[in-house]
């Protein structure tokens, strides 16, 4: 025996027109995120490790 296909939710009348007028002003003012902080932090981390492993090869620890 098969089971009955559930209803999908509607939106209808006042929620339908938030939703929708809501949806447009999200679209007209969507921003940009500002990844300059953690592309800093990632520069960063690619000039520590680069001497981490300037280091380990100076001393002979590098295993590769």
């Amino acid at each position: 025996m098969a089971l009955a296909i559930s209803n999908i939710p509607v939106l209808s009348g006042e929620a339908a027109i938030r939703f929708v007028r809501t949806a447009e002003e999200n679209a007209r003012n969507r921003g940009r995120i500002d990844f300059s902080v953690e592309r800093e932090m990632w520069r960063n981390f690619e000039s520590e490790n680069a001497n981490r492993v300037r280091k380990l090869r100076e001393s002979g620890k590098w295993p590769f």
